[in-house]
C-alpha cells in the first residue's frame, strides 16, 4: 500500500471495533497511530483473523506476544488460530505530518512573534527498506507510545523554533520559511553572482545625473524598448538594495536551519523507532502592528511603481496617438492616391473600351458592306442564269412547238394516209364480198369498216392535237422549275 502523509497537531492511539474497519478509522482519524482492534468470538470467525494492507501488525495469545517466522510484525492476509490469538495493535505505514504551534518566540530585536512548524515522521518497522527493524514497532508501541512520541516532538520542535527565531530579526523571520532545493539553489546562485531578484551594486551617480537619465531613457521610450532591469523595476518597485539579498541569505539560513533542526530529531528519535522526513515552518505571524507597518512600506513601494507605470503608460498612451493620427494620415494619402490611380485607370479602360466598340461598329460596316456586295453580286448572277434558263426555254419550247408541229403534220398525213389505206382497203374487201356474192354481210362488214376507220382517223387526230399543244406546255414548266432551283 502507497504511504500517504497525514497532517494532524495530536498523536493519539484508541481502541477500534475490529479489524476490518481500520482503513475506516485510520483516514476518518488523521492523528491516529496506533490501534488496538478486538477480535469476534462468535461462529466461524472465532478460528481465523485478518490483517489489513497498509498496517504493522502485533499478535497476542493470552497477552503474551507471539512472532511470526521470527518477527514481531505480522503480515497482512488470512491467518487462522484459535479464538485467543487475536491483533493486539495496528500501527500504520503511513507518514504522518505533526503540526505544532509554538507562539511567544522572541526574535533579535525582541519582537514576539508566532511560528508554525511541521514535522513528516514515519514507524520504521519495513523490513525490506535498509535501516528499519521489525522490533521498531514493538518498542513503539510499549515504550514509546503515541503520547510519548507527541510530547517529545513538541518539547524538541519548540526549543529548536525559539532557538531558530532568537537568531534573526523580524524583518528576516519571513525568510526562514524551507524552499525546495530548486529554489535555493537558484538563491545560493544570485548570491554569488553578485545579485538578487534584479538587485545590483548602488552606484555613485548624483541625482541631477539621474534626473538627466530619466529624462533620456522617458524621451526614447517611443523608439526603445524597456530593458529587463528597467521592467523588473517597473514591476517590483524601488526599494532598498541589499532587501533581496537579506532575503536571499534569510531563506538560506532557514534552510540551513530546519535541515540541522531534522537531523538533530532523527539523532533522538530514530534509536527509539521513529524516522524524521522532514522539517518545515508553515506559518510566520508577526503582531498586527509590525505586520501593518510593512504591509504600508511594501504598498509605498508599490505605489511607487504604480505611479512610475502610469507614467509611462501615459507617455506610451500619447506616442501610440500620435503614432496612430501619423497612420491615419498616411493611410489616408495612401487611400487618395491610390483613389486617384484608380480614376486614371478607369479613363483609360473607357478610352480602349470606346476604342473597341468604335472597332467593332467598322468592322461590322465593313462586313455589311461585303455582304450588300456579295448579295447584289449573287442576285445578278442568278437574275442573268434565271434570264439564260428562260431564254434557253423559251427557245427550247419554241423549237419543241415546231417539232411538235412537224409531227403534228406528219401524224396527220400518216393518219390521212392510213384512213385512205382503211378505205382502200374496206372497199377492196367490200369488192371481194361482193364478188364471192355474199351481199347481205357485205353492207354490215362496209359499214364496220367505215367506223373503224373514223375512229382510227379521230385518235391519229387527237394525238396530233396533244402533240401540237400540250408538249411543249410541259417541257416548259419542267425548264422553270429548273430554273428555280439553280442559286
Amino acid at each position: 500500500m502507497a504511504q500517504q502523509s497525514r497532517a494532524t497537531t495530536t498523536i493519539m492511539s484508541r481502541e477500534i471495533s475490529s479489524v476490518g474497519d481500520a482503513n475506516r478509522e485510520f483516514g476518518e482519524d488523521t492523528s491516529l497511530v496506533v490501534a488496538f482492534p478486538h477480535r469476534s468470538c462468535c461462529g466461524y470467525q472465532a478460528f481465523f483473523f485478518t490483517i489489513p494492507e497498509g498496517f504493522y501488525a502485533l499478535v497476542t495469545r493470552h497477552g503474551a506476544r507471539v512472532d511470526f517466522n521470527g518477527s514481531p510484525v505480522w503480515p497482512s492476509g488470512l491467518h487462522f488460530g484459535p479464538p485467543w490469538l487475536k491483533v493486539s495493535h495496528l500501527v500504520t505505514k503511513q507518514s504522518m505530518v505533526f503540526n505544532t504551534p509554538v507562539k511567544g518566540c522572541k526574535t533579535k530585536d525582541n519582537v514576539t512573534v508566532a511560528i508554525d512548524m511541521g514535522i513528516v515522521f514515519r514507524v520504521m518497522g519495513d523490513a525490506d527498506k535498509e535501516g528499519d527493524d521489525p522490533e521498531n514497532v514493538y518498542k513503539f508501541v510499549h515504550e514509546v507510545t503515541a503520547i510519548g512520541l507527541q510530547k517529545q516532538m513538541y518539547d524538541a520542535q519548540a526549543e529548536a523554533v525559539r532557538a531558530l527565531a532568537r537568531s534573526v530579526a523580524h524583518t528576516e523571520v519571513f525568510g526562514l520559511r524551507k524552499t525546495s532545493h530548486e529554489e535555493l539553489e537558484g538563491i545560493q546562485n544570485s548570491l554569488f553572482s553578485g545579485s538578487s531578484h534584479g538587485a545590483t551594486v548602488p552606484n555613485e551617480m548624483s541625482a541631477w545625473e539621474t534626473g538627466v537619465e530619466e529624462f533620456k531613457d522617458e524621451e526614447k521610450l517611443a523608439d526603445v524598448s524597456l530593458s529587463d532591469d528597467e521592467g523588473e523595476k517597473d514591476l517590483v518597485g524601488e526599494h532598498d538594495e541589499l532587501d533581496p539579498i537579506e532575503a536571499g541569505f534569510n531563506v538560506e539560513t532557514g534552510s540551513s536551519v530546519t535541515d540541522a533542526m531534522m537531523a538533530r530529531l532523527n539523532r533522538q528519535f530514530k534509536p527509539q523507532g521513529v524516522e524524521i522526513l522532514d522539517v518545515f515552518i508553515t506559518e510566520i505571524k508577526l503582531p498586527d502592528e509590525i505586520q501593518q507597518q510593512m504591509s504600508q512600506k511594501t504598498m509605498v513601494i508599490s505605489q511607487n511603481a504604480e505611479q512610475r507605470m502610469q507614467q509611462k503608460y501615459d507617455l506610451l498612451t500619447l506616442n501610440q496617438e500620435e503614432a496612430i493620427k501619423t497612420l491615419k494620415q498616411s493611410h489616408d494619402e495612401i487611400k487618395m492616391e491610390a483613389l486617384e490611380d484608380g480614376k486614371y485607370a478607369v479613363l483609360i479602360e473607357n478610352l480602349k473600351l470606346k476604342h473597341n466598340k468604335a472597332e467593332g461598329k467598322r468592322v461590322i460596316n465593313n462586313i455589311e458592306c461585303q455582304m450588300s456586295i456579295d448579295v447584289g453580286a449573287v442576285n445578278a448572277e442568278s437574275d442573268l442564269t434565271v434570264q439564260r434558263i428562260r431564254d434557253e426555254t423559251h427557245l427550247e419550247t419554241e423549237r419543241v412547238r415546231e417539232e411538235a408541229k412537224a409531227k403534228a403534220g406528219i401524224i396527220e398525213v400518216e393518219a390521212e394516209t392510213q384512213e385512205m389505206k382503211t378505205n382502200a382497203e374496206a372497199e377492196f374487201k367490200c369488192a371481194e364480198l361482193s364478188a364471192k356474192g355474199e351481199k347481205g354481210e357485205s353492207g354490215c362488214l362496209v359499214i364496220f369498216f367505215f367506223v373503224l376507220s373514223g375512229i382510227s382517223f379521230l385518235c391519229f387526230y387527237l394525238c396530233a392535237i396533244n402533240a401540237h399543244f400540250f408538249l411543249p406546255y410541259y417541257q416548259t414548266r419542267n425548264l422553270n422549275q429548273y430554273s428555280l432551283r439553280i442559286p
